[in-house]
């Protein structure tokens, strides 16, 4: 499905970098390098050899003002990434250049690309599917390098090719169904009932395998929200700090210096957080330490994981047991603070309060026993399983969605065989499953929702 029109967008981010692309696909991209390129020897060049970068200038044709130096480089469809002829221009990444060159090509005859319009062509033209499109995003969108390396798996079609197996297996399954009952004249015979449903019961279990990597999926493509609550001074920001590696949060013994919340990203054994530091909870009539404690509250409602922390150092208050009684239904780690310091908190006492949430003692002022949080960050994340050695986990929700619709249509026309009803009963479940699982892949996507899935990337991808 080759696009009639040109496009054109700058490929880089907005900004000052050493190097800048201005990004051309489509039928008339041949023609507006010539107009706009010269080669060393200021020449118009009359065919591009592909896939060859050249040195030259790139200049305003009306004027022949010169822009900027560059190279260019063609590469033809369909072995290009859109599958359309794509010329690519390399100039300093000054934002007037780059916006200058764009604004030429668009006199050429491109017009502005839309967002994801590059990555959208080459899923129409059949380079990749939709699955791998998406992946896209995510490798660019990577806050880890495990997150990284499962999206270039994805991107590769690691997933894709495990979904159109399931598909295809599907799709034979229905197509003799179909036929026997279509055509009962050519004396088609039946699946076998045994046979269909030992098949459905083992891509079932397919699904399960894949869904089961779900969870860590969604955490590396996403991160865990994180937030870091307790009492004021019992060391929040000096654990965000010593997590960061950095003096991110500003620390003091003076209780609620932290007035709002804080929010980085951190990777911590290749588990991406957003790790939100927040203000004490306590009594207080000072108007914007209410306000910061709201917004702690709110970032409660909305966390992954909790880090609850108590000073060591000091006796347990009816500050710490409110808190620790208000905790939400979601993981918890109940984070010991101050071990360094002399020891005047019940710990004893503690343990009866905190039996089912795992504990953990360390010195955020002294990055001493961060070792053991990472290691039940880690625990319970991924649910004491090594999920990271996984090869490639479902991080997508859309596509959790459509195979989870896809296992509940194959569950049903399980029970459908297992309470004998005809196979047209049964034909309707295939179908449906087999629509679902094309809705992953883009086979039977509709055009709004591919729509909505490109208007998500970035500009000149």
């Amino acid at each position: 499905m080759m696009e009639a029109d040109t496009i054109a967008a700058i490929a880089t981010s907005v900004g000052h970098a050493g190097i800048g692309i201005v990004r051309v696909s489509g039928p008339a991209s041949n023609e507006i390098a010539r107009a706009v390129f010269r080669n060393s020897r200021q020449e118009k060049i009359a065919v591009f050899e592909p896939r060859r970068m050249i040195y030259g200038m790139v200049i305003n044709p009306q004027s022949e003002e010169k822009i900027d130096e560059a190279l260019c480089v063609f590469m033809p469809g369909p072995n290009s990434y859109t599958c359309e002829d794509v010329i690519e221009f390399q100039t300093h990444g000054g934002p007037l250049v780059l916006r200058q060159l764009l604004r030429v090509v668009i006199e050429q005859g491109a017009r502005v690309a839309q967002p994801g319009e590059f990555t959208q062509r080459a899923f129409l033209n059949g380079r990749i599917d939709l699955m791998q499109a998406e992946a896209v995003m995510g490798v660019i969108q990577a806050k880890t390098e495990a997150a990284l390396r499962n999206s270039t798996q994805l991107m590769n079609g690691e997933l894709s090719r495990r979904i159109r197996l399931h598909r295809q297996e599907l799709l034979n399954e229905l197509a003799h169904i179909e036929a026997s009952l279509d055509y009962p004249e050519d004396d088609i015979v039946s699946p076998e009932s045994g046979t269909l449903l030992l098949l459905l019961e083992q891509t079932v279990r397919g699904f399960d395998n894949l869904l089961a990597s779900s969870k860590t999926g969604k955490v590396l493509r996403e991160g865990l929200r994180t937030v870091i609550i307790g009492k004021p001074n019992v060391g929040k920001s000096t654990l965000l700090n010593a997590l960061l590696g950095e003096e991110r949060a500003l620390v003091t013994d003076i209780p609620g210096t932290t007035r709002d919340s804080i929010e980085e990203y951190i990777s911590i054994r290749g588990i991406p957080l957003q790790i939100i530091d927040t203000a004490g909870l306590r009594d207080s009539a000072d108007q914007v330490e209410l306000m910061g404690m709201q917004r702690t509250r709110a970032a409660i409602e909305s966390a992954g994981l909790i880090l609850l922390m108590i000073d060591a150092s000091a006796p347990i208050s009816e500050s710490d047991i409110s808190i620790l009684n208000d905790l939400p239904a979601i993981p918890v780690i109940v984070v010991v603070n101050k071990i360094d310091l002399p020891q005047l908190a019940d710990l004893a006492g503690w343990h009866d309060l905190t039996r089912k949430y795992p504990v953990v003692s360390l010195s955020a002022k002294e990055k001493a026993g961060l070792d053991k949080l990472e290691d039940m960050i880690e625990k319970l994340v991924f649910a004491n399983e090594a999920h990271l050695s996984i090869d490639v986990c479902l991080d997508n929700s859309r596509h959790i969605d459509c195979l989870i619709a896809a296992k509940s249509n194959l569950i049903a026309a399980m029970a459908a065989i297992a309470d004998g009803m005809p196979l047209d009963c049964v034909a309707i479940d295939l179908r449906a499953a087999i629509q679902s699982l094309g809705q992953i892949t883009g086979e039977t996507v509709s055009d709004e929702v591919v729509r909505e899935i490109f208007a998500k990337f970035c500009l000149g991808k």
